[in-house]
């Protein structure tokens, strides 16, 4: 439990540094915030398998070499790496990443997915700009996480 929190906080603490954009004027009073769009297509396997080659590099205490935007790239310092693997060790080893489903906010698609390990399973979250840059990486609150 303990490390769940510990990448919740970092990986958060990670895309609200990484792409402020995310953050959205609250609702007026009493009405409810808008859902995201639930019409991003899936994924083909050439982005499943981008997105599990960012996952196992940052896992391995590395910085991805392209395809994320400059501000991932800065948030991503050697401490907060440590962090991250120290948070995902009890898990075991890194098997693969299950696609749950993908979707929309505002211009960013999102695509969740389910991290799996040899000792459980973690939801994480994907975010690409237009650009299909990756801008954020957080643990997914909504994902079903079976440990």
């Amino acid at each position: 439990m303990h490390a769940k929190l510990a990448v919740a906080a970092l990986l958060c603490g990670l895309t609200m540094t990484a792409a402020p954009a995310f953050a959205q004027p609250a609702p007026p009073a009493g009405q409810p915030a808008p859902p995201a769009s639930e019409s991003a297509p899936p994924p083909d396997a050439a982005l499943t398998g981008r997105f599990t080659g960012f996952f196992t590099t940052v896992l391995a205490g590395h910085v991805p070499g392209s395809g994320i935007s400059p501000e991932m790239r800065q948030g991503f310092t050697q401490q907060l790496l440590g962090q991250i693997d120290a948070a995902f060790a009890g898990l075991g080893k890194f098997r693969q990443l299950q696609f749950v489903r993908a979707d929309t906010m505002a211009q960013y698609q999102r695509y969740h997915y389910l991290a799996v390990f040899e000792k459980g399973s973690q939801g994480v979250m994907f975010v690409l700009d237009s650009n299909n840059t990756i801008v954020g990486f957080f643990e997914d609150q909504s994902a079903p996480n079976p440990q």
